[in-house]
């Protein structure tokens, strides 16, 4: 591999891609935010999400904190998750994501997700980002 480019089918934001969850992020004062909509195609248990795809909603938002915010393309090197609550498919989440620490070649950035019809934390997370040098990077 001779770089990070982006050809627009990441599984999460990727808008080419037919099976995809083309996030669109919004920043807030203090960081980024997305929601979502689980479909049933990414259940674990019978009508419930899988943990796995709230993990990487959670991956998302936080590797997209320092690139909509600040222009740098990251990935994560480090992340951990904490399911707190199961989410039901068809439930609508609120994602957000927020820098704890920054440096010039890492960040450390910290995740929710919150059920919007009670507001209940489902997880939250930690993870250590790195810039990547890359072309192509959408912003």
């Amino acid at each position: 591999m001779s770089g990070w480019e982006d050809d627009s089918y990441c599984i999460a934001c990727g808008k080419e891609n037919p099976i995809g969850m083309k996030l669109d992020f919004v920043l807030t004062d203090d960081g980024i935010e997305t929601s979502y909509v689980f479909p049933k195609i990414f259940q674990g248990y019978k009508d419930t999400v899988h943990g796995g795809m709230v993990a990487l909603l959670l991956d998302e938002i936080m590797v997209n904190l320092p690139l909509r915010k600040d222009k740098i393309p990251a990935v994560s090197a480090d992340i951990k998750v904490k399911l707190k609550k199961p989410l039901a498919v068809g439930e609508e989440v609120l994602v957000r994501a927020k820098y704890v620490k920054t440096r010039s070649r890492f960040f450390i950035v910290k995740g929710e997700v919150i059920r919007k019809k009670d507001n209940q934390l489902i997880a939250e997370s930690e993870a250590l980002c790195v810039r990547v040098e890359g072309k192509g990077l959408k912003l």
